[in-house]
């Protein structure tokens, strides 16, 4: 068996009960086994020699390195609709829950892990290649954003847990489109994968990529793709599906070897019983750079699965064993950046800032796996200037790295202020009272915006400075999806300033509005606080902001004032006064009459020369 927690470097593979010696290089021997969890939900139960065990259990005593995973944007509205399985349609299947399930049985049979993004909502495959929904619309530059936040979501969360993918591939199947762009427009096509691809590395850099080819035959383009592929996307390896061939794999180690002289890996990372030993010889011949090979689906895919099954009865059959002396004869062993291990250790991560800031991690949480790279990012609010850090670090480069997690992390940063006022505050830089953080309604700025829960009591906490005492004009940017208002008192140091401010419906989750607070701050640091007054909840809040009053007085209709897109000038009239008559015409302020803000915290500001 290998080690349990280390990087596995050559080690002999068991086999059942033979333990071979170890050759000169590695190989992988894997297999695609995503339905696991909808088969064994129908009741599904496999059996090796009359013995009924777990699946990963069978496939590793076969010789099995290696796991290759599905996974969806939104598998609820897609893949679950559509699975094949028969499963039941109401579970998400091969979203991020299922995915770590499936992660956890994959190291706790210490395999290697091989995580496969469909950029989809549902099956992407050489003619299939749907824009999740969620991304329909969009430009390619948010398209673009919206790859690297689904990636990288995932890859926080398995990392978070202990669960680091070995190989990950974004997109399955991209001949001629991903997330339905067409490889035609080679930019766009080449931004939607780099992105995903940049939160990987962004996550873990030893990480392998992988790109797949549906078809790798001369007479299906490869050579073009590949060249297009080569050019503008970041890779390691490039698989394909080697279901079929023409004249007996030459076709496979014609186009696969273009990828080899360019010193990138190649693998099969679909294929089926039918061709085990073809498969097989023909990556084994590219040495080095020939990294192995995925049967797909083996328990049931193809008219000769490796298992003979009898209702929900899963028998491993000959050609199972047919893999595990491939296994035997190539000495299956593992590559030296392949991490395995039953349990992970993890170390505590500690970050702490009093004002002026936050630290960004590349890997999020307050648990994290050893052995993780690991990058702290000193962020200064805006009139702010980061100094250094404090703690397990003290120098003063707005970058701190850890290259190989091996203790737990207590850092913190300190910020020098530099402004006149520090002008914007973003939500997930708050302290959250049964709140969290979420991205998922697009229009915010930053990472995200507090999502108050539906009770009375929930609130978002932001420190902010002033340069001086007095009152200032502070802009709340909120998004309120429900029918209801949503009123929430606003307190600074502990005291409230304003018992009720209205936030009304704004028609959608994704539509945002503002709404304007005056508050009385001591000169330097305070602390904001803004919290529901009903059952139903705050709004949705992206962010706070100081409103400069020397900066909105607007000169003509039509006009935006000057530092607040909020705020457009409606008529000119010359007052004589500080008394506004305006002749009984009614006075609207952001589309409400003057006379629906009384009682609110918004105010008609007048200025006269």
């Amino acid at each position: 068996m290998f080690g349990l927690g280390k990087i596995i470097r050559k080690t002999a593979l068991v086999l059942g009960a033979v333990a071979v010696a170890a050759l000169a290089r590695p190989y992988i021997v894997g297999v695609d086994v995503s339905w696991v969890l909808e088969d064994e939900s129908l009741g599904a139960k496999y059996y090796d020699n009359g013995k009924q065990q777990d699946l990963f259990d069978i496939l590793q005593n076969h010789g099995i390195n290696f796991i290759r995973v599905r996974t969806f944007v939104n598998s609820c509205i897609g893949y679950a609709k559509n699975s094949y399985s028969g499963a039941n349609s109401n579970v998400c299947w091969c979203d991020l829950e299922h995915t770590i399930a499936l992660a956890k049985r994959i190291k706790a049979h210490n395999m290697g892990f091989f995580l496969d993004f469909h950029m989809s909502d549902t099956w992407a495959s050489i003619g299939h290649q749907d824009v999740p929904a969620s991304w329909a619309g969009k430009s390619n530059a948010e398209m673009g954003k919206l790859a690297y936040n689904h990636v990288k979501t995932t890859m926080d969360a398995l990392m978070k847990a202990g669960l680091r993918p070995d190989m990950v591939q974004v997109g399955n199947e991209i001949n001629s489109r991903v997330a339905g762009v067409s490889l035609s427009k080679t930019a766009d096509f080449a931004n939607i994968i780099n992105s995903g691809v940049r939160a990987v590395r962004e996550t873990d850099p030893s990480i392998k990529i992988v790109m797949q080819h549906g078809q790798p035959r001369p007479e299906k383009g490869f050579a073009d793709w590949y060249s297009k592929i080569h050019a503008n996307i970041d890779y390691d390896a490039i698989c394909g599906s080697t279901y079929g061939t023409t004249n007996n794999g030459q076709d496979w180690r014609d186009m696969f070897g273009l990828v080899v002289k360019n010193k990138k890996a190649v693998l099969s990372c679909e294929y089926t019983g039918e061709r085990t030993a073809l498969v097989n010889s023909v990556f084994y011949e590219f040495g080095d750079l020939g990294w192995g090979t995925f049967v797909w689906e083996p328990t049931r895919y193809s008219n000769k699965p490796m298992f003979d099954r009898d209702g929900q009865k899963y028998t491993a059959n000959a050609r199972l064993r047919e893999l595990r002396d491939i296994a035997k004869k190539y000495n299956a062993t593992l590559p030296d950046w392949v991490q395995v291990g039953k349990a992970v250790k993890k170390y505590n991560v500690k970050t702490t800032v009093a004002y002026g800031g936050s630290i960004a991690q590349s890997i999020e949480g307050s648990e994290i796996a050893e052995g993780s790279k690991v990058t702290f990012t000193a962020v200064p609010q805006e009139g702010w200037e980061f100094v250094a850090w404090t703690g397990d670090n003290t120098g003063n480069g707005k970058e701190y790295t850890v290259a190989s997690l091996g203790k737990d992390v207590n850092l913190g940063a300190t910020f020098k202020f530099v402004g006149k006022d520090s002008l914007k505050y973003e939500a997930e830089n708050g302290v959250f009272n049964k709140t969290v953080l979420e991205s998922t309604h697009e229009g915010f700025s930053g990472k995200g915006y507090a999502n108050l829960d539906n009770e009375v009591g929930s609130s978002l906490t932001l420190s902010v400075v002033a340069a001086d005492e007095g009152d200032k004009d502070v802009k709340i940017v909120f998004a309120n999806g429900s029918t209801a208002n949503r009123p929430v008192s606003v307190a600074v140091n502990g005291k409230v300033q304003v018992e009720s401010v209205d936030f009304e419906s704004t028609g959608a989750w994704e539509s945002w509005d503002s709404s304007v607070v005056t508050l009385r701050l001591p000169a330097g640091a305070s602390a904001i606080t803004i919290a529901s007054l009903t059952k139903d909840g705050g709004p949705n809040i992206d962010r706070i902001e100081f409103v400069n009053k020397n900066a909105v007085i607007p000169v003509n209709p039509g006009d935006s004032a000057v530092g607040d897109s909020g705020t457009t000038v409606l008529q000119r009239i010359p007052v004589r006064s500080n008394t506004l008559r305006n002749g009984g015409r009614n006075f609207l302020v952001n589309g409400r009459s003057a006379g629906a803000l009384k009682n609110r915290a918004s105010r008609i500001r007048v200025y006269t020369k």
